[in-house]
């Protein structure tokens, strides 16, 4: 009975051992991938900002050039596509920026937002023009209030807007919700009508230079690389939130979560009420 114990207790202890082993490799290996990540984000900011002095040049001596009025129109015309490339790519190489210095653990500079409605309703009225291109209307649903990083936000629905202008079928409405929960935690997001987007691309939507659209949406005027839904990722992360995503036949939702709300009072989307009017005074009699 006792050499049985004394196997056993033997047996228990290599399979230990071989367990530490085992979680020792697995460590070991996440710490690996761990420092490529961090040499891949730290070589992505190296690079944009060492583009950004170079572009700015090239930008600075096309728009001096543009200004010579010897210059014949078609040297004029390649001058202004190559600064309309130009622009574009300094655009990419500040959003590269942005997203490695987020992922690098910059957090959101948090001030006092009265209305996340009327922040909102700003980005909506930028978005204007193209929302009337597109034959689309837009409405903005639901309030709250807290401290947040308000430019950030307003990138971030802008980008939101933009995304679901391109896939909104013609003559629909986008939905901007705004979602209090009890919590300190809101929920922004921008819902549109149109084609549904397959359940294993979803997860992929906020990765870099991913594009899920099919290709008439290329002829909308759609220009852009897949980076837009990542700094949408990089701000709801700097806002201590995530961002989702969900496609259906009825409508796609994409949007994302923020802390920093109040939760002292509830907010509701619906405009003040004028006071009623008092009734009239009885006139003084004559003394």
């Amino acid at each position: 009975m006792r050499m049985t114990v004394l196997s056993s207790l033997r047996s228990a202890g290599g399979l230990l051992r071989a367990l530490r082993r085992r979680v020792d490799q697995l460590n070991a290996m996440l710490e690996r991938q761990r420092r490529s990540y961090a040499q891949m984000e730290a070589f992505s900011a190296n690079v944009a900002h060492e583009l950004r002095s170079p572009l700015a040049s090239l930008i600075t001596g096309t728009e001096l050039a543009m200004r010579d009025r010897e210059l014949p129109p078609q040297a004029v015309d390649r001058l202004g596509a190559n600064l309309e490339e130009l622009r574009r790519m300094d655009g990419i190489v500040g959003d590269m920026l942005f997203l490695a210095r987020a992922y690098g653990g910059q957090r959101a500079r948090r001030e006092r937002v009265d209305s996340l409605a009327a922040l909102a309703r700003e980005v909506v009225e930028f978005h204007d023009a193209a929302l009337e291109d597109a034959g689309l209307s837009c409405r903005v649903e639901g309030e709250a209030a807290g401290d947040f990083d308000a430019a950030l936000l307003k990138r971030a629905l802008s980008n939101l807007i933009g995304n679901a202008t391109r896939y909104a079928t013609p003559g629909s409405t986008l939905r901007v919700g705004i979602e209090r929960s009890r919590s300190a935690l809101v929920r922004l997001s921008v819902a549109n009508q149109g084609p549904v987007i397959p359940a294993d691309r979803l997860p992929r939507l906020f990765d870099r230079f991913y594009r899920a659209e099919p290709t008439p949406c290329r002829a909308r005027g759609a220009d852009h690389l897949g980076l837009g839904l990542s700094i949408v990722d990089a701000i709801a992360r700097m806002h201590g939130g995530a961002p989702f995503a969900r496609s259906d036949a009825a409508q796609t939702r994409i949007g994302f979560t923020l802390t920093g709300a109040d939760t002292t009072r509830a907010y509701t989307a619906r405009r003040s009420q004028p006071a009623p009017a008092s009734a009239p005074s009885a006139p003084t009699p004559p003394t």
